[in-house]
């Protein structure tokens, strides 16, 4: 009952109550600060309240730029490059798929390098479009491989 006839009397002593949320990006296109402005106007001055929230990822995160898959199209051997590797112990996972979402290959990812390569192989599949996804720590990346 308290809580109840506490919601009433900030209900009655706030006649309205406006929020806005905006965003900061980095140069990648990373959100970085998310700020909520509430406003709220009652019988006497307007208060404004500001909440400001850092949104933080991985330390030195590997971006899409950073991997190169190459030759692609392939005719059976393929390699997937990540470059620009800041982070002390990466981990993370390769997983080649064929278009029914049947996994063909899967190869870990540990790094202690700067560079770090993988092969994969598909002469022995038919020629068609294959999925590459790669989840490096927090990050999901995803690629079409054409085979010839």
């Amino acid at each position: 009952m308290k809580v109840f006839i506490l919601i009433l009397i900030l209900f009655s002593a706030v006649s309205t109550f406006s929020q806005t949320v905006s965003y900061t990006y980095d140069k990648s296109g990373n959100r970085t600060v998310r700020t909520v402005n509430a406003v709220a106007k009652s019988s006497q001055a307007p208060q404004v309240i500001e909440k400001q929230q850092t949104v933080t990822a991985l330390s030195n995160p590997v971006t899409e730029k950073d991997i190169s898959i190459y030759p692609n199209p392939t005719q059976g051997h393929f390699t997937v490059d990540i470059s620009n590797i800041f982070h002390e112990d990466l981990k993370g996972e390769a997983y080649l798929f064929d278009t029914n979402g049947r996994l063909i290959e899967k190869k870990g990812i540990h790094s202690h390098h700067l560079h770090k390569k993988l092969n994969f192989n598909l002469n022995h599949k038919v020629a068609g479009v294959y999925i590459l996804n790669i989840r490096l720590e927090e990050n999901t990346f995803t690629w079409k491989i054409i085979k010839k």
